[in-house]
């Protein structure tokens, strides 16, 4: 059985296009389940539709941009080329003349224009750039590729490696959006936006939370060491239970960037000035400094996790003290109890006299408990001091409803980070390609990998280089 496909179009032009194309079907096939159009046939179908589509708005694209927009007469053909666009539905094979600059509006000129590369400069188009860098950043390279290949058409002879650099490609181009919205537009953004109404003073919404932490991540053997740093945030209005706010990461600890992202993400969270902003971390130097490099001062906040994740095996510890420090376990509870509730002063104190008893020696060699006691006591000290200024009233602010640990970074981590480079991927990184990834992985857990993608930068006003290199300025015009 034959089966035939026609396609009617109308043109612009007025004109009426018809494309036809045909398939079989063998009738025999039925008793066998093959009802229908199976995948292949159609992958068959949407490929040849496609390329009747493809080569008709080519054409009358290149009829167009032959046309001089100020003349209005037909620009010459220097040559012509054939070119192969990658689409969502196979690949398509159209003509690509290069044409000449009209001579009659810009003479003593040679400069040619190709319009396919104007409009595909990849020689894939965008969907299909933006599907292979989402299904790149959710699942191992190969696995994507495959998967690709099982359900598009003329995806089954590309390897895993066109797709990966596909996925990098359009991290980069990601990364030149932020860069050029930073320098357009959030560089010299003031914050002068009218207040609607006043804020009230309980209003869990005025303050918004950068919850900031960092992961490890395998590195290359080429590259030298073992592992490198990646920076991860997460975003949010009000305390636990709002919705979520964006995510950013990158590779490494630039201070810039981490400054850059963070404004970004502030903008995003549609930020005018007003408000309170506040960091939490995990202490951290380089993401302490973040305080200092936002549109307003910001608070820093040690993260209540890390802290009790650094008493709770003196807590573990305290059940097999010896009978000289039965207090040792009230005293870990005590110190708990004063940093949750902001007193600084009183835990230093407290964790000071409890290392001192910890290392009084009684004239023979410290015991077992004591030598495992005193490092974790000493840690535990260090940290709260490095970190004084940072420790909030835990109990006020929980009791407040609003945000005291990074959890959400730490899922962030998990999402970003964990799932597709450290965990269950059997896979060392380079900083370069690990970056662009982490930017297409953190626009595709946003929902915004098109919009970051089809940035532009607001228009200056400048004229066309075609324009005002072959115009003479006005102390030029008067000399001629």
């Amino acid at each position: 059985m034959q089966w035939r496909v026609t396609l009617e179009a109308i043109d612009p032009t007025g004109d009426n296009y018809r494309g036809e194309f045909s398939f079989g079907k063998d009738i025999g096939r039925l008793q066998d389940g093959e009802v229908g159009c199976s995948l292949e046939d159609g992958k068959t179908i949407m490929a040849e539709i496609q390329r009747i589509v493809v080569q008709r708005e080519i054409d009358l694209y290149l009829e167009f941009r032959r046309i001089c927009q100020d003349c209005h007469s037909r620009r010459w053909v220097k040559d012509r080329r054939t070119r192969k666009i990658e689409t969502v539905f196979g690949i398509v094979e159209v003509q690509s003349p290069r044409y000449r600059i009209c001579q009659k509006c810009h003479p003593y000129t040679d400069f040619t224009s190709t319009p396919v590369s104007e409009i595909v400069p990849n020689r894939a188009t965008p969907e299909l750039m933006r599907l292979s860098a989402k299904l790149g950043a959710l699942m191992p390279y190969r696995q994507a590729a495959d998967v690709l290949s099982t359900f598009l058409p003329d995806q089954t002879g590309k390897r895993f490696t066109t797709l990966r650099n596909r996925t990098l490609k359009v991290g980069q181009s990601i990364q030149d959006a932020d860069f050029d919205r930073w320098w357009h537009e959030l560089r010299e953004k003031k914050h002068h936006e009218p207040q609607n109404e006043l804020p009230l003073a309980n209003d869990l919404n005025r303050e918004i939370v950068l919850s900031i932490d960092t992961a490890f991540v395998p590195r290359t053997k080429r590259n030298g060491g073992r592992t490198f740093e990646a920076v991860v945030c997460h975003t949010s209005r009000g305390g636990p239970g709002q919705p979520a706010g964006p995510v950013f990461a990158f590779a490494g600890t630039d201070r810039w960037k981490l400054k850059a992202y963070a404004c970004k993400a502030l903008h995003d969270q549609e930020y005018n000035g007003h408000g309170e902003i506040t960091v939490i971390s995990d202490g951290e130097a380089c993401l302490k400094n973040l305080t200092n490099d936002l549109p307003r001062k910001a608070r820093h906040i040690l993260d209540w996790f890390h802290i009790a994740m650094k008493v709770e095996p003196l807590a573990q510890l305290s059940r097999t003290a010896p009978p000289d420090f039965q207090t040792f376990g009230a005293d870990i509870a005590s110190m708990k109890w004063r940093l949750w509730h902001g007193q600084v002063d009183r835990a230093l104190d407290l964790m000071q006299g409890v290392l001192a008893g910890v290392q009084t020696n009684d004239g023979g060699t410290l015991c077992l408990w004591r030598r495992r006691a005193e490092p974790l006591l000493s840690r535990l000290l260090a940290y709260i001091r490095n970190n004084q200024s940072s420790i909030p009233n835990y109990a006020k602010r929980y009791q407040a409803g609003k945000r005291i640990s990074t959890t959400s970074a730490e899922a962030g981590v998990n999402a970003v980070v964990a799932k597709r480079f450290v965990k269950k991927q059997q896979m060392r990184w380079a900083p370069q390609s690990a970056d662009s990834l982490l930017a297409v992985r953190a626009a595709v857990l946003n929902d915004e990998l098109k919009e970051r993608m089809s940035y532009t930068p607001p228009s200056r006003g400048s004229r066309d280089i075609s324009t005002w290199e072959y115009q003479p300025h006005l102390p030029l015009a008067f000399a001629a």
